[in-house]
């Protein structure tokens, strides 16, 4: 890949946005999740052969798409990941790519609807731990995060992430094809948490 020199620095920069930065709330939105993205993100890439423009896109998205919560706020994270993205990128790359890796972060968004490929394959690396055994231990670190920078208390978590799980999607068959299975048990381990519970 040409951009192979481009994307370690990424890399570089991006770990130590982290390294330095406050992480303390972080809990599950760290740099651990960052380059799990960012290899699940090859690995999904690997499955439908992108150019080498495409994987540089994809990979550079996953890189920055969680910067935004270093500067505080949960909300519009991906809007604060797309500014720092480009104050590092806009002096060395064409618009159209800085604008192609802004749209795979902002697709990342809960509510978004991902269009293009790369876009696609970044929400599904994004969530790829839904269909995961990993997702048991994942979960709680994600409500422990929420509670601690909102300052509020979450009940039924349970049944928060249960219907979140049914409500979810992969958008690449690659992810469907290997995931779907494993979320269904993750499904069926969280609603037997909760029957017990009852």
């Amino acid at each position: 890949m040409e951009n192979r020199p481009l994307l370690l620095r990424i890399q570089q920069l991006v770990e130590e946005l982290f390294n330095k930065g406050n992480t303390t709330n972080l809990l599950y939105h760290d740099l651990r999740h960052t380059r799990e993205v960012v290899k699940r993100a090859a690995e999904i890439a690997g499955a439908y052969k992108l150019d080498a423009s495409n994987l540089f896109i994809l990979l550079a998205a996953a890189w920055y798409h969680d910067t935004g919560h270093l500067q505080g706020s949960m909300e519009q994270h991906e809007e604060t990941s797309t500014r720092i993205m480009y104050s590092f990128l806009e002096k060395e790359i064409a618009d159209h790519l800085l604008k192609a890796i802004a749209g795979c972060i902002m697709a990342t968004r809960l509510t978004a609807s991902p269009v293009t490929l790369t876009e696609k394959i970044l929400c599904d690396a994004d969530t790829y731990h839904l269909g995961t055994p990993e997702f048991r231990q994942t979960d709680p670190l994600v409500w422990q995060e929420l509670e601690v920078r909102t300052g509020k208390t979450f009940p039924d978590k349970d049944r928060k992430s249960l219907l979140f799980l049914q409500a979810h999607s992969f958008h690449t068959s690659y992810c469907r094809d290997l995931l779907s299975r494993g979320k269904q048990d993750n499904i069926e381990w969280l609603q037997h948490k909760i029957s017990s519970h009852s």
